[in-house]
């Protein structure tokens, strides 16, 4: 059996991303230490750069992306605005690199991270509103930007907006369900006709090695928490029942029990890197995703961009993958998609804040930068020092609905008439993305830190050794218990924003969060 080495070295990448709720990425929040610096912002619409200094003056970018890719972008914004310098920078530890600048006065003017727990509680990303809310641009991004407040963090400010989007997404392989002789599911199936192909396509051939229904990188609770209601009964916009105010682990408990019940009852392939892999394919380090043995793939969306569509891949491994829209449980719900999805903010120690916007602007959402991004993804000859096309490498998904870029976006992947069918479902499935907890809700992370992943909910539940119900009433509480405390901390009057903004929260919902801690205390 041959190795699938790519996906280690993907996976380490990308190891902020998400494996399920609580199951990956973010980082402790750390003590507050304030990026410093003013404002001195203005009324003037961002499509209008009039307003720009003339002044000669360098620009920090910190990020996480691709380290080729950001460079070039840079000097696609220098072009533009050849009086302003951007100088990018790869973050190593969000927490980390970040407290060690603020000490040393080093601080970035602009960074795109993962884990807005430590941005929020050492205030440093800026309001950023007064030139958000007049850009036009902003009204033709991802709808749920706008919709759940995604940056806002469930303020009236906005303090980031997502850099980097990429969704999870569920995947099929071809050549298995033909193999198998199964039906291929319409791509507007249910999440029942989900679980259900993942039970048929296990298969244990005595002649060879056995077929699973599932190989997965996102676990399934998350995708069932989004998918789990329509608006009416809960207008869910986070994980764990999240709605912008609350949580009920009650959706998160049936889509847990689900996968825990599907990998006890061997529907599941082993991971890459353990001893049941080695028993299955007769190598330690096989990637499931290689084998041509599993059905359906709950996956990030860079498994196909970075692994399977690369040139001559699927064909070396035989494959036929293609891309399925996230199954809706009920069935008039929009389709919402869980996602990994950077924020990046302007740095409230940053002295050119209205330039600094532009330049965040230009690296997430902006047309203009997502047409320089475009350029270099459609030029397969530039590559990143490991000699990885750039469209190749963590290339993510536009923010903006621009139907040029989405044009020029859905180019890069197959259009022949057997496979474009499946892409133009998927693209149209992925317009309304939810974040990840620990990018858009206050206190998620320490949440998981200290709560979720503390008793090991995942392992205990998927070892059969516990239901998933049984937490739902103790983890909602401490969710809850968790994010009134971060919001409290955050948007108080006694935190690290009030030296800039006074108390952000209305005494309405002071009241409200401290209720919450105060019952949590009894």
């Amino acid at each position: 059996m041959k190795k699938q080495l790519t996906c280690s070295l993907l996976v380490a990448a990308m190891a902020v991303s998400a494996l399920a709720g609580c199951s990956g990425g973010g980082g402790d929040t750390q003590t507050t230490t304030n990026a410093g610096g003013s404002s001195s912002n203005n009324n003037n619409s961002s499509s209008d750069t009039t307003d720009l200094t003339t002044d000669k003056i360098t620009l920090t970018y910190w990020h996480y992306e691709d380290e080729t890719t950001i460079q070039l972008m840079c000097e696609k914004f220098n072009a533009l605005h050849p009086n302003i310098t951007v100088e990018p920078k790869v973050i190593s530890d969000m927490s980390t690199d970040l407290s060690a600048a603020a000490a040393a006065g080093t601080f970035p003017d602009i960074f795109s991270g993962t884990d807005s727990d430590t941005a929020l509680a050492n205030a440093y990303w800026a309001d950023i509103s007064e030139y958000y809310d007049a850009d036009p641009e902003t009204q033709n991004l991802l709808p749920t930007i706008s919709e759940y407040g995604i940056g806002c963090f469930d303020t009236s400010m906005r303090f980031a907006v997502p850099t980097y989007y990429s969704p999870s997404a569920v995947f099929i392989d071809r050549n298995v369900i033909e193999h198998l002789n199964l039906e291929m599911p319409d791509t507007d199936w249910t999440w029942d006709e989900m679980i259900q192909l993942i039970k048929d396509a296990t298969v244990d051939d005595r002649t060879g090695m056995k077929y699973y229904g599932l190989g997965y990188y996102n676990r399934l609770d998350s995708l069932y928490g989004i998918a789990a209601c329509s608006p009416e009964e809960r207008a869910i916009k986070g994980e764990f029942g999240f709605n912008g105010d609350d949580f009920d682990l009650s959706y998160w408990a049936v889509g847990e029990q689900q996968f825990a019940d599907l990998k006890v009852g061997g529907y599941v392939s082993p991971q890459q890197d353990t001893q049941a892999m080695e028993d299955w394919s007769g190598d330690w380090s096989t990637w499931f995703g290689s084998t041509g043995h599993v059905a359906v793939f709950s996956e990030g969306f860079w498994s196909y961009q970075n692994i399977w569509g690369t040139d001559g891949y699927q064909e070396e491994y035989g494959l036929d993958i293609v891309p399925y829209v996230t199954p809706n449980v009920v069935d008039e719900k929009e389709h919402n998609v869980i996602s990994t999805m950077y924020m990046g903010g302007v740095s409230t120690s940053c002295n050119y804040k209205r330039e600094a916007y532009e330049v965040l602007k230009f690296m997430s959402f902006g047309v203009d930068g997502w047409n320089a991004r475009m350029d270099i993804y459609e030029d397969e000859s530039i590559t990143n020092s490991s000699g990885v096309a750039l469209k190749h490498s963590n290339m993510p998904v536009p923010i903006t609905l621009d139907e040029g870029v989405w044009s020029r976006y859905k180019a890069l992947f197959p259009t022949d008439e057997e496979h474009k069918p499946f892409w133009d479902d998927y693209f149209s499935s992925i317009t309304r993305p939810v974040p990840y907890g620990w990018y858009n809700i206050a206190g998620y992370w320490n949440f998981c830190d200290q709560y979720f992943n503390k008793i090991q909910i995942h392992e205990t539940v998927d070892a059969g050794a516990a239901k998933a119900a049984d937490y739902v009433e103790e983890a909602t509480r401490q969710a809850n218990y968790y994010h009134a405390e971060a919001m409290l901390g955050y948007f108080g009057a006694d935190s690290a924003y009030a030296e800039y903004y006074g108390q952000i929260l209305s005494d309405e919902d002071v009241a409200k969060y401290q209720a919450v801690v105060d019952s949590f205390a009894q």
